[in-house]
């Protein structure tokens, strides 16, 4: 019922490559990239605009993920962490590695998501549901 992070929803793919194809029901707009903060990390300030009912399937990636809500509603699911209902204002932040996923609501959410990933690594991978 719930998936990932809507940032994090480009599974199995390269952070270096991150505006390259997003998954259809996601749209990614990268505006700053920059190296560090330490050496061979980068990064990534980005946009995303979640279609209405899109659900992001458990994910982690490989860095910190720290995002706020600008619009739309949703339900995020972290392991370990009671469900949270996204809002505008709403923030988080999901350590590394981190199972994680994402129920969009009825109309499009736009997030604005800072990652601060491991270079070289995909900027999601697929995670099992917690039990």
């Amino acid at each position: 019922m719930f998936t990932g992070c809507a940032i994090c929803a480009a599974v199995g793919f390269v952070a270096q490559d991150v505006s390259a194809q997003a998954p259809s029901g996601i749209k990614r707009n990268v505006t700053a990239r920059k190296d560090g903060p330490i050496e061979g990390y980068e990064t990534l300030e980005v946009f995303v605009d979640i279609e209405p009912n899109f659900v992001i399937d458990w994910h982690t990636h490989p860095g910190t993920e720290a995002a706020y809500t600008l619009e739309g509603a949703g339900e995020l699911r972290v392991k370990g962490e009671e469900t949270k209902v996204l809002k505008p204002g709403f923030s988080w932040l999901t350590p590394p590695e981190t199972p994680h996923t994402l129920k969009n609501g009825s109309q499009t959410t736009k997030l604005f998501v800072t990652f601060t990933v491991q270079k070289g690594k995909p900027l999601s991978s697929p995670a099992s549901a917690p039990t």
